[in-house]
């Protein structure tokens, strides 16, 4: 992306994850009251996405689900949440920290989650060319 085709975000928090395929409403439920919670306490933009295709067939490339070690049963999921910067960012989750609702939504997510599976993050700024 050129410099005058940035907007106003540029920081994502990616979360990639697995999710029984047995507990996906579930899953979609939570992730639509976490985005409200979000986007109440300032979040510009919020993405979720499902893994669609697992056929990978160039040399040198291989499938996400594979990395995160997803089997037939588990769909691979990845949530993008966008903020202005850093700051902006903090602000938001200092908010969000304290939401009761915070709580009680992330013990529910887990608890959808494979056994001893964890939500994957990161954060990223956005580059300019």
């Amino acid at each position: 992306m050129s410099k005058s085709d940035s907007i106003n975000d540029s920081l994502v928090s990616h979360i990639l994850y697995r999710v029984p395929k047995k507990n996906h409403d579930a899953m979609l439920k939570l992730c639509k009251e976490a985005y409200d919670m979000f986007k109440q306490h300032g979040i510009l933009h919020y993405d979720i996405f499902q893994l669609s295709n697992t056929d990978v067939s160039m040399d040198g490339f291989d499938n996400i689900a594979n990395t995160v070690s997803a089997n037939q049963d588990e769909e691979v999921w990845v949530e993008s949440i966008y903020y202005k910067d850093r700051q902006h960012m903090n602000e938001v989750m200092s908010k969000m920290e304290k939401d009761e609702r915070m709580g009680e939504s992330m013990k529910q997510s887990m608890a959808l989650l494979p056994a001893g599976a964890k939500f994957i993050m990161g954060e990223f700024e956005r580059l300019v060319f």
